[in-house]
């Protein structure tokens, strides 16, 4: 199904999703780094109070020891602190317990290995969480006896929970806000950059309506390419449009002297049909030229470019073909990588009526010259197609009338009839030209100029 959202909606719900999805995953990173960081710190306060209490221990009679009532940390004296310690014999049995822990039954795993601290995770009855650290020791005594005892000293994860809960809390409202700041500049930002787009569907609108011709310079580079082709594309079926407007003007104008001779020779009497028959073909003349010059695709929209070697070489087989019954010599020089920039079609019809003039009016030789002239890169110059042939040339008068823009119908001079005009019409619609002159061979030459960039087409 086509998304038809507008493009700054798009680009604001994807900003916004990668956005949340950056500020989720920064989130859970960073709780869990804090989270971790409260463990360590804890964990590093339960050791120290562990060498507390060990420090703290003395011997007594029957190979115990015994701590202190008041210990240098006041919570192990204030029952219901949430700091507690023990220390338990070898036996397992609990001989010192913190006032701390009074009532209370901690739960405690003894470690197996001996001077290394152990760190455990462990649930009261009443449901409070400890972490738990255990170091056990041998102790020797006076009399050169030793005994195994734990120290064990266990904090309730109640206020560690309670602070990664604040820290949750203020970091959550720090990235909400964030979130909110970042997405007001993004739709500030978003409505600055799109202004472009919305005065660009401004001027579209107002040439759908007839109050402008086509759309402003002014644009930032990105959307400049955009309107320079949308103008292009304007100019072009403006140029299409008046062609057809042209022509259907041009066909009832030209019709009206054959249809004219037709009738007058009907009401006289009984029609020659010689004379008939030469005003129908020229009707047909009349038509097959306006429709094939109303048919001119123009200026390609889309820098299309065709090479124009394959193309000659293609009119020149069908030709060979269509006068097989006549020898003729074609010498080409054809520049390798010459391109014609406009649509293929356009390339054929103007290669086919030059070379088809110089088949039919050639004694025996014919020449095709493609060649491009302007910088290395080409961009600013122009593409030439030169077809010439060895039979009688065309009079200086008669060039003149072929080229006058006042002659566009189906003419006879020289034999040159439609197709020149459809050339020049090609050429023209492509920003180019034609020309008449004498070639070396000693017959006509029709030279065609087109420019290598696509020119806009031409205005009304």
């Amino acid at each position: 199904m086509t998304d038809r959202r507008a493009l700054s909606t798009r680009v604001l719900t994807a900003a916004t999703f990668l956005m949340i999805l950056f500020f989720a995953t920064a989130f859970v990173a960073l709780d869990l780094a804090f989270r971790r960081a409260a463990e360590s710190s804890l964990e590093e306060l339960l050791q120290s109070q562990v060498m507390g209490l060990l420090a703290a221990a003395d011997p007594a009679d029957d190979h115990m020891l015994r701590l202190p009532e008041t210990l240098p940390e006041a919570r192990f004296s204030r029952p219901g602190s949430g700091l507690y310690g023990q220390v338990i014999d070898d036996q397992g049995e609990t001989i010192w317990t913190s006032a701390s822990a009074l009532g209370l039954r901690l739960p405690t795993r003894i470690p197996q290995d001996t001077g290394r601290i152990r760190f455990d995770r462990a649930g009261m009855d009443d449901g409070t969480e400890l972490l738990s650290a255990a170091l056990a020791i041998e102790w020797e005594f006076d009399d050169g006896r030793t005994s195994r005892f734990v120290f064990a000293v266990s904090s309730s994860l109640r206020g560690l929970h309670a602070q990664v809960a604040r820290y949750r809390t203020w970091l959550g409202g720090g990235f909400a806000a964030l979130l909110m700041i970042l997405l007001g500049i993004q739709l500030v930002l978003l409505r600055y950059l799109m202004r472009p787009l919305g005065r660009a569907a401004s001027e579209v609108r107002e040439i759908q309506d007839g109050r402008l011709r086509k759309l402003s310079d002014g644009y930032p580079a990105e959307i400049q390419a955009l309107s320079s082709s949308i103008n292009r594309l304007i100019d072009s079926e403006r140029s299409r449009t008046r062609r057809y407007r042209e022509s259907l003007d041009n066909l009832a104008h030209s019709l009206k002297t054959p249809l004219a001779v037709i009738r007058s020779h009907l009401e006289s009497g009984p029609a020659e049909p010689a004379v008939l028959d030469e005003q129908v073909r020229r009707i047909q003349d009349i038509v097959d030229y306006q429709l094939r010059r109303a048919a001119t695709a123009g200026p390609s929209l889309a820098g299309e470019r065709h090479p124009v070697s394959p193309a000659v070489q293609q009119v020149l087989d069908a030709l060979a073909r269509a006068h097989h019954d006549r020898e003729v010599i074609v010498s080409t020089e054809l520049e390798a990588g010459a391109e014609f920039p406009g649509g293929r079609d356009d390339l054929l019809e103007i290669l086919g009526n030059l070379l088809d003039n110089a088949f039919k009016f050639c004694r025996s030789r014919v020449a095709v010259k493609i060649a491009t002239t302007g910088d290395a890169d080409r961009d600013r110059g122009e593409l030439r197609i030169i077809v010439g042939d060895d039979g009688p040339g065309l009079a200086e008068t008669e060039r003149v009338r072929l080229l006058d823009r006042g002659v566009r119908g189906p003419v006879e001079g020289a034999g040159q009839g439609i197709g020149l005009a459809v050339v020049t019409d090609i050429a023209e619609s492509l920003g180019g030209s034609v020309s008449l002159g004498d070639s070396s061979l000693g017959g006509a030459e029709i030279s065609v100029r087109i420019p290598l960039t696509n020119p806009p087409g031409k205005p009304d």
